[in-house]
C-alpha cells in the first residue's frame, strides 16, 4: 500500500509563497504576508477562494508591495525630478512604477472579485429566455 502524502492547499487555501524570492528586505516581506492574509480572508468570506488562484493572488501581492515601495520613493522626492544629464523636469521613474503597480493591482482585484461590487459578477450567468410565438404552439414566421 502506498504512503499517503499531504498536498498543501487541499482546503482551498493556497500555500504562502516564500516572499524572500521576491523581496530582499524583511521590511517588504512582512507587508506582503499581511496583504496576503487580508486577501485570503476576503476571498474566503466571499466563497471565491480556490487553489487555482494561487498565482493571481501572488501577482496581486507583488503589485501591492511594489506600489508601497514606489509610493514611498515618490513621496520622498516628488513625481517630477530633473533629468540626470539635461536637468529638464521629467517624471520620476518611481512614479511610473507606482502607476503600473496600481493598474496591475486594480485589474487583478477585479479578476479575483475581491471588492463587494465585483462579487456579483462571479456567480452563475442566467440564460436568456427564448421567445416563443403563440405559447410555443405556432410557428414563427420571421
Amino acid at each position: 500500500m502506498a504512503d499517503l502524502v499531504e498536498i498543501t492547499g487541499g482546503d482551498g487555501v493556497p500555500a504562502e509563497p516564500n516572499w524572500s524570492r521576491y523581496f530582499g528586505r524583511k521590511a517588504d516581506r512582512d507587508p506582503a504576508s499581511e496583504h496576503r492574509q487580508r486577501v485570503i480572508s476576503e476571498m474566503r468570506g466571499a466563497e471565491k477562494l480556490a487553489v487555482v488562484n494561487t498565482h493571481a493572488i501572488q501577482r496581486l501581492i507583488v503589485a501591492y508591495v511594489t506600489f508601497d515601495i514606489s509610493a514611498k520613493a515618490v513621496l520622498k522626492v516628488g513625481p517630477v525630478v530633473p533629468a540626470p544629464k539635461t536637468k529638464v523636469p521629467t517624471y520620476n521613474p518611481w512614479w511610473t512604477t507606482m502607476q503600473n503597480a496600481a493598474a496591475t493591482a486594480a485589474a487583478l482585484e477585479k479578476e479575483l472579485r475581491i471588492y463587494p461590487r465585483d462579487r456579483k459578477n462571479g456567480g452563475k450567468v442566467a440564460k436568456k429566455a427564448t421567445r416563443t410565438t403563440g405559447g410555443g404552439y405556432l410557428k414563427s414566421r420571421g
